[in-house]
């Protein structure tokens, strides 16, 4: 058929298809099949579009068929359009080119939505420096009640990346915020607070130790510097019912909609739990949960039970899913808090004492904190940030395969972003047939590679981001955008492929033989997303019997300049044959 007569076959179809034919629907180009069989035809039908499946054969096609949120079919518009009736809502995708509902495969969005809106902005580049950042911390003081925390996000490693090479102090913060307790955020692992807060929190001289893992370094008297490592556990930053409710509701599929994303691995701190169980018996959602749980960072007060995490008979279950359980074995590098067997070569008045990074959870705790995953059949999750951390989480899983009843999946977060030896990329493929998966965070490469080299080193530096060798592993890495309302930016999964691609960082050009294709970037936010939720049954790619779910792109990624990755939008988000966001 010439191109003038599949552009007219296609108006005819949008025009019968809207209106409807009295008494059947629309089969062929001259044909009525009665409307009894209104069952076998789809809900709604998109076509026109460059459709990118994913699936086994790499097959690409341009309709797609949806009935009750799944994909009927996938194929040819010839073949599609027979299963259009007056009742079928039709999309035209205007020949763009459409791939599998991106997966954000770890995340925080309550905090996320929680820093965007209720923090301090102290964020680098827009906040230079040390001086910027109290200015804007003051100017927030000025509006707060006496008494009430005042909390600051800065970006991670932001002292490495301040004019001044450092962060406030807590001297600073107490010029600024007498009356109030200050928390400023350098990224996740790591934060600076006032006296006040010192206070609140019950941090006293000699005293380092907090709930949860965390640690308060104090100085060489045994004083409190103002400085904590992980002690997310510790700091009273819990929203109210009333704003956990408004993000689960709506903050949280808005933000992540607008960026392709159908489906996050959502980790959710416990206390935050009950409110998204309640939530989810009140709506259906415009993005899938799958829940991974956290308790404290060093699991302590993880039940032996999980049965309180599961979501309610009455909620969505293809929306709402507890699927894991996390852990923290050590901090992160970015703020030399990542366990590390060498030691930093950057120093900071910051930094914990011995210079190789904080053990938050022990050896003997991360292998029960194992099992307890394994005997309720859920996912379990250790993040693993230094190298030496990397072995405590391996060693904890070669243990696990030995004596777990039943094979679960065993995931390392953050695997080898920072830092990862020969020895451990092998040993993690050789685990992989007994569940071992892990999760990255390429965006990263494009914030903290050159910190990475003031910190530990060329040497240690190259060893990071590795994602050539982890797919010629086997690995499958999962993409994450590892959200925490810290790097805001980082909600953008093609600034992530740009860098996968292109091997462009904050350094420069880094180790460009590391670098991927547009595909397998793409399968990071996808189908080896989904397997490493344990779903790829049900998502990752488009074909029949899975999730409708379909992110429309700007631009066709596999023909465009790699160095215009980074300016991809997204077109429409399809949840369930729903479009849940269009670029206006």
């Amino acid at each position: 058929m010439s191109d003038g007569k599949k552009k007219m076959s296609r108006r005819c179809f949008l025009k019968a298809s809207s209106i409807g034919i009295a008494g059947g629907v629309l089969s062929g180009p001259n044909t009525i099949v009665s409307a009894s069989k209104s069952e076998l035809l789809a809900d709604v039908v998109c076509f026109n579009g460059n459709i990118v499946t994913l699936d086994a054969a790499g097959s690409m096609v341009d309709s797609v068929a949806v009935k009750d949120g799944k994909i009927m079919k996938v194929g040819r518009f010839a073949d599609i359009r027979k299963l259009a009736g007056p009742a079928t809502q039709v999309l035209d995708l205007n020949g763009k080119t459409v791939v599998p509902g991106l997966i954000d495969a770890h995340c925080h969005p309550m905090e996320t939505v929680m820093m965007k809106d209720g923090w301090v902005d102290a964020r680098y580049p827009a906040c230079p420096s040390v001086k910027q950042a109290l200015t804007n911390i003051a100017a927030w003081v000025e509006h707060t009640p006496k008494g009430k925390w005042v909390f600051v996000a800065c970006v991670s490693a932001s002292e490495n990346k301040f004019l001044e090479k450092r962060l406030p102090t807590k001297s600073e913060l107490d010029d600024v915020g007498p009356d109030n307790p200050i928390v400023v955020a350098d990224g996740a692992h790591l934060a600076v607070v006032n006296s006040m807060a010192l206070r609140m929190l019950g941090v006293i001289k000699g005293v380092g130790a907090l709930k949860g893992g965390g640690r308060a370094i104090l100085d060489k008297d045994g004083e409190p510097n103002g400085t904590l490592t992980d002690a997310m556990g510790a700091i009273p930053t819990t929203p109210t019912i009333a704003d956990l409710e408004r993000y689960y509701s709506s903050g949280i599929q808005d933000f992540w909609n607008r960026y392709g994303f159908t489906s996050i691995m959502a980790i959710t701190p416990a206390a935050a739990l009950p409110v998204l169980q309640a939530v989810s018996q009140k709506r259906k959602p415009d993005i899938r949960y799958t829940v991974s749980v956290w308790t404290d960072p060093d699991s302590e007060g993880m039940p032996e039970n999980l049965e309180k995490f599961q979501f309610p008979s009455s909620a969505y279950p293809a929306f709402y899913r507890f699927g894991a359980i996390k852990a923290w074995v050590d901090g992160e590098n970015d703020c030399r808090t990542g366990l590390m067997y060498e030691r930093y070569k950057s120093h900071f008045d910051t930094d914990p004492p011995g210079d190789k990074g904080t053990l938050v959870t022990p050896f003997p705790r991360d292998e029960h904190f194992a099992q307890i995953a394994n005997r309720n059949g859920v996912i379990c999750m250790l993040h693993c940030s230094g190298d030496k951390a990397m072995d405590i989480g391996l060693d904890t899983y070669a243990n696990e395969i030995k004596t777990r009843s039943r094979q679960t999946i065993m995931r390392i977060e953050h695997f080898g972003m920072f830092q990862m030896s020969d020895r451990q990329l092998k040993r993690a493929s050789e685990m992989k047939k007994h569940g071992l998966l892990i999760s990255a965070q390429p965006t990263w490469l494009l914030e903290l590679v050159k910190a990475d080299y003031e910190n530990m080193g060329e040497n240690l530096a190259k060893t990071g981001f590795r994602f050539r060798s982890m797919i010629d592993a086997g690995l499958e890495p999962a993409a994450g955008t590892d959200m925490t309302g810290i790097y805001l930016a980082n909600i953008d999964p093609f600034s992530a492929i740009y860098a996968c691609v292109t091997r462009n960082s904050d350094q420069g050009i880094f180790e460009p033989e590391e670098a991927i294709t547009v595909t397998e970037a793409l399968k990071m936010w996808t189908i080896w997303a989904a397997k490493s939720m344990g779903e790829e049954d049900v998502k990752g790619a488009i074909e029949q019997g899975k999730y409708a779910d379909m992110t429309v792109l700007s631009d066709d990624i596999f023909k465009m300049p790699k160095e215009d990755l980074k300016n991809v939008k997204i077109l429409k988000t399809i949840v369930g044959g729903k479009v849940v966001y269009e670029k206006k």
